[in-house]
């Protein structure tokens, strides 16, 4: 009874610890791989249908029009004449990843939007933006609005989309449909998803469904045909089929091949074939080439490259995913994504459990494990084949976390293997903790003490993307490096580097030994840090590497420190609200787009060593009241005359918001600009000041 109480609660465990890295983002990493694996395996991958031709504008194309004395980018007339006959060739759609949002010569312009509003079946390409609402004015907005598709069901659970860049207006009045082709990568920078809908409405009207260009290109075949229903996973196509499609509208495609896969013509051709119709000579590509079929017409062409990578090519471009988009739709064989992660994940960890306590010694568990592990990534591969997507990182991780700490509790627990671990963990003490340990050696007792400390937490940016292009050797050169390189600043300025935690850093300023103006020696410490990770993000780039960036929050207050732990084993740390509102000021550079930010306590220490400027009244996640944050920004004997008039108008800007003055506030925060261009913490009082019930405050709601 006690062993079957023992292999429920391992489950238990097992299955907890795999959501917990769910809901941390880590099985979604895992994930990714395992549909990469799947993906590279190629079982049950289709060929590009032929009922879909990409056009290519290569270089060949810019060349040939180059030496004519037509230079890219070309007229409209020539897109017009392409459309043109490739309508009369008998094409169903024309779909153009191209996006026509200046203006060229106003009577190409008009000429073009007239042969679109005469051609029945062509799509043009816009894209959504978050810099604005809406489009350039309220008559384009408008008019945007007007294309809403009409969508029952559930609803779109997708975030509003903000501005949206469009085609001129007279293309875009004459267009069949429009499409938006700025497709979002999974975490990882990959494409495997595709964005079918987005939600957008112009500012105080609710938001409506806008497709992408793929399913543009599939409503322009059917011009009386609307979306019907998204609900239940299923959506509904105008043709009566449905497909399946998650809530968010975000497929999970079913990807053809690497580049170039699609039937493909050369845009120059195209354009030769035109002139031998004119002359009475026979085309370069016969009518049959086009139709009846989707012809996409998209750049690829030196310094117009628009190249994704994915699990089956670095370098895809941008119209070969529209094109397997509409391929999926055409066919109804997106891959589907059933929600059995966490049913999965609870028979893999009781499964692996059972088997470990089932069966005697090692060997025998090991192989039943293994065969277990084959014959589920055999089904799963045969689910791929019928279009699902099984979830194989959840129950990967259940069962070999619940496998293993079997495993553990027999070995340890059974006495199969008894070893007495703790002499593999002993504690540790830092340098400075151990000097005080060896002037009274009854410090080293746990417990600890009130006192006022600062707390420094750093938070390294851009980690998961170096890590992914790093072998795991160099990343643990690079961490190593990093570290030692950025604890240097804290050392130089005596404080404490009480852990690592993952990639980041927690230092203790004021202790062991009290020293006055820990606050303003963090805040010293935090501007040196951010000069050695720029150094190190410059080192990164120069060999071709995604840089990095580091964040730091800097908070002084009432802390308990001392030895805690075990009996046997205990660190020197803090512990209280000090050190969470630390480590919660860390993660609000993300918020307001700064590298540090400090307490109004910590900052009351600094004095006239440091220029910075106030951010607001800050009310982290966790706390209702709100603190005053302020933003380091040099040493002041290191100050140039931008940054001291930065530090002024911002200032002054800080000061009229508080006596009721919002246009001078405005203002200021205007000229900011000037002395700091791409403010992020600029752009955030400007958006903010146009509220008019902003008051210096701001509310997080993450962490």
């Amino acid at each position: 009874m006690r062993r079957i109480v023992v292999m429920c609660l391992l489950a238990l465990f097992a299955f907890l610890l795999t959501m917990a890295a769910a809901a941390l983002g880590a099985v979604d990493r895992l994930e990714v791989l395992t549909l990469d694996a799947r993906f590279a395996l190629g079982v049950g991958r289709q060929a590009p249908g032929d009922d879909i031709v990409i056009a290519w504008i290569d270089q060949e194309s810019m060349d040939y029009m180059d030496q004519n004395g037509v230079p890219f980018p070309w007229p409209r007339e020539v897109y017009g004449q392409v459309l043109q006959h490739l309508r009369q060739a008998g094409a169903r759609v024309v779909a153009f990843d191209v996006l026509f949002d200046q203006r060229g010569n106003a009577e190409d312009d008009r000429a073009f939007g007239a042969m679109l509003a005469a051609a029945k079946g062509d799509a043009l390409a816009m894209k959504f933006v978050g810099f604005r609402d809406g489009g350039r004015d309220g008559d384009e907005t408008a008019a945007f609005a007007a294309r809403a598709l009409p969508l029952g069901g559930a609803g779109l659970a997708r975030q509003r989309e903000r501005g949206v860049v469009l085609p001129i207006a007279e293309l875009a009045a004459g267009a069949d449909r429009l499409g938006f082709v700025n497709i979002k990568a999974d975490a990882d920078g990959t494409y495997r998803r595709y964005d079918l809908l987005r939600a957008w409405g112009p500012a105080g009207q609710a938001a409506a469904a806008t497709p992408s260009l793929a399913l543009a290109a599939l409503l322009a075949a059917q011009p009386d045909g609307e979306l019907r229903r998204l609900d239940a996973g299923r959506l509904s196509l105008p043709s009566g089929s449905t497909i399946a499609c998650p809530d968010d509208a975000r497929l999970l495609l079913n990807l053809r091949g690497p580049a170039f896969s699609f039937a493909k013509v050369k845009f120059v051709n195209i354009l030769e074939s035109i002139n031998r119709v004119e002359k009475g000579e026979p085309p370069l590509y016969p009518a049959d080439c086009f139709r009846d079929k989707f012809v996409f017409v998209g750049i690829h062409a030196e310094g117009y490259e628009d190249a994704h990578p994915t699990p089956l090519d670095a370098h895809l471009p941008g119209v070969e995913l529209h094109a397997t988009a509409l391929d999926n739709l055409l066919r109804s064989d997106p891959l589907r994504v059933p929600a059995w992660q966490s049913t999965l994940a609870a028979v893999a960890a009781a499964l692996a459990v059972a088997i470990v306590f089932a069966l005697p010694g090692v060997w025998w568990p090991a192989l039943a494990l293994l065969l277990a592990l084959g014959l589920g990534l055999g089904a799963a591969s045969w689910a791929w084949t019928e279009l699902v997507a099984v979830p194989l990182a959840a129950p990967l991780v259940a069962g070999g976390s619940a496998s293993a700490a079997a495993f553990l509790w027999r070995f340890f627990v059974e006495g199969r293997q008894k070893r007495n671990m703790h002499r593999a963990f002993r504690s540790y003490l830092a340098p400075e903790v151990l000097a005080e340990v060896l002037a009274d050696p009854a410090a080293l007792r746990l417990g600890g003490e009130t006192r006022e400390v600062t707390l420094f937490f750093t938070d390294l940016q851009g980690f998961t993307t170096l890590a992914e292009r790093s072998e795991p050797q160099q990343l643990v050169a690079f961490l190593n490096d990093y570290f030692t390189r950025m604890c240097a600043p804290v050392l130089a300025q005596r404080g404490i580097i009480d852990k690592f935690i993952g990639d980041a850093i927690m230092a203790i300023f004021g202790t062991p030994l009290a020293t006055p103006g820990h606050g303003r020696a963090a805040v010293l410490a935090a501007l040196d840090a951010i000069a050695v990770s720029e150094a190190i993000a410059g080192e990164l780039r120069q060999r071709g590497l995604p840089p990095i960036g580091t964040r730091i929050g800097v908070h002084k207050g009432l802390a308990v420190v001392g030895n805690m732990g075990s009996s046997a084993r205990f660190d020197y740390t803090a512990i209280g609200d000090t050190v969470n509102l630390a480590a919660r000021l860390e993660g609000a550079n993300k918020a307001f787009g700064t590298r540090c930010l400090v307490s109004g306590t910590a900052w009351a220490d600094v004095g006239d060593t440091v220029l910075g400027r106030e951010v607001g009244r800050v009310a982290v996640v966790g706390r209702h009241e709100p603190i005053t944050v302020f933003e380091p920004l040099v040493r002041r004997e290191r100050a140039s005359d931008a940054d001291r008039q930065l530090a002024a108008t911002w200032a002054r800007a800080v000061a009229a918001l508080r006596r009721g003055d919002r246009e001078t506030a405005r203002a200021e925060v205007a000229a900011c600009g000037s002395h700091r261009p791409q403010d992020a913490l600029a752009s955030l009082w400007t958006a903010r000041l146009a509220d008019p019930a902003f008051d210096g405050v701001f509310h997080l709601d993450h962490k």
